[in-house]
C-alpha cells in the first residue's frame, strides 16, 4: 500500500497521469509511519496543542532555539503559535490585523539587524480575491521574544504589530496560493501558485520594510513543473529552496549570484517525504541539512527529513 501510494505521490509531483487517481485521492490519506526503507524521515514530534486544528504553514524560530511557529487555515483568528520540538505550545501571537481570509503560510527571516515573522493570507481557492472578497496580502511581523527564555509550563502570551501590510496583484488575475518564501540576498518576496501541472509560475516582489500600506505587482520569474504547490523556504544561507504539494518535494539549490527564476529551471533533488493526513507545510532548520515537514488536522506529526549532500560542480 505504502509503495503504491508513493508511487502516486511521484505521478503528482511530476505532473503525469496515473490512470484515475487524483491530487484529492492522496489529500485524503490517513497520517501513519513511512514503510521501512522508503524515506530517511523522522518523527519530531506530535503537535498537541488541540487549538491548532488546520496548520497550514511552519516556519523556524530564529528567537527560540528548537521552536517553531505554526498557524492554522482559514476559520482561525489572526494568531501564531510557537511550538517546541516535544510538540507543545510555548507562546501565542495575536497580530493586530483584520480576520484572516485564508492563512496559508508563514516564514521566518533576519534583515537589517531584526527577526521578522512573514505571514501570507493569500489562499483563494475560489479566484475571487480582489473582487468579492478581501485582496491577497502579505503581513510584517517583527518575531516576539527578544531575550526571552520560553517554555511549554510558562507560556508567552504575546501582541504583534503590523509593520507592513502588502496587496497583491497577480499579473494575469487572481491566483491561488499557498506558498511563500523571503530571499533576503536579493530583498525579494517569492511565491508559487497552486496550479494543475505545467500551470504553476514562481512570481516575485521586491521586499520594502519601511512603509506600512502597500500595493504590491507581482512580476512571473519563471514556470515551475510542481502541480498543487502547498509550502515553500528558503535556506537560513540563502542557497537553497524547497517546495513541496502532498507527497512529495523539491529541492533547489542556486549557483553563486544566480537568482531564484534561473535556479529553478535546473533539475532539482527530489525528495520523498512521509506519508501525512494532508500534507501541507514546510521549513528548513537553522543548519540547513534538513527541513521539518507537517499537516493539517488535530494531533498530527511534524517530520524532519534530512536533505541530501549538494554535489560539487
Amino acid at each position: 500500500m505504502c509503495s503504491l501510494l508513493i508511487l502516486v505521490g511521484s505521478c503528482l509531483l511530476l505532473g503525469t497521469g496515473f490512470g484515475g487517481f487524483s491530487a484529492a485521492f492522496v489529500y485524503g490519506l490517513a497520517d501513519e509511519p513511512p514503510a521501512a526503507g522508503s524515506v530517511a524521515a523522522q518523527r519530531l514530534c506530535m503537535v498537541q496543542d488541540w487549538s491548532i486544528t488546520e496548520s497550514s504553514g511552519l516556519a523556524i524560530s530564529r528567537r527560540h532555539a528548537d521552536c517553531f511557529w505554526t498557524h492554522n487555515d482559514s476559520g482561525d483568528g489572526p494568531r501564531l503559535f510557537l511550538v517546541d520540538a516535544a510538540g507543545r505550545t510555548c507562546g501565542t501571537l495575536t497580530v493586530d490585523t483584520a480576520a484572516p481570509v485564508d492563512w496559508e503560510d508563514v516564514c521566518t527571516f533576519e534583515l537589517d539587524g531584526e527577526s521578522w515573522l512573514l505571514i501570507a493570507d493569500v489562499g483563494d481557492n475560489a479566484g475571487d480575491r480582489g473582487r468579492e472578497r478581501r485582496a491577497c496580502r502579505l503581513l510584517l511581523v517583527v518575531e516576539p521574544g527578544a531575550g526571552e527564555s520560553v517554555s511549554a509550563t510558562q507560556k508567552r502570551v504575546w501582541q504583534g504589530e503590523v509593520r507592513a501590510e502588502i496587496e497583491l496583484t497577480y499579473p494575469e488575475g487572481p491566483r491561488d496560493c499557498e506558498s511563500v518564501a523571503v530571499d533576503v540576498t536579493s530583498r525579494m518576496i517569492l511565491l508559487v501558485s497552486k496550479r494543475a501541472a505545467g500551470k504553476a509560475a514562481l512570481y516575485g516582489l521586491p521586499l520594502e520594510l519601511q512603509t506600512r500600506e502597500q500595493r504590491g505587482q507581482l512580476r512571473e520569474l519563471a514556470a515551475m513543473s510542481i502541480p498543487y504547490a502547498t509550502g515553500m523556504d528558503i535556506s537560513v544561507d540563502g542557497q537553497s529552496l524547497v517546495l513541496v504539494n502532498p507527497v512529495s518535494g523539491l529541492l533547489y539549490r542556486r549557483r553563486t549570484g544566480e537568482g531564484w527564476g534561473a535556479a529553478v529551471g535546473r533539475s532539482p533533488d527530489i525528495l520523498t517525504l512521509p506519508l501525512r493526513k494532508q500534507g501541507e507545510s514546510v521549513c528548513f532548520e537553522r543548519d540547513g541539512k534538513s527541513v521539518l515537514v507537517g499537516s493539517e488536522g488535530r494531533w498530527q506529526a511534524v517530520w524532519r527529513v534530512p536533505l541530501p549532500e549538494p554535489v560539487t560542480e
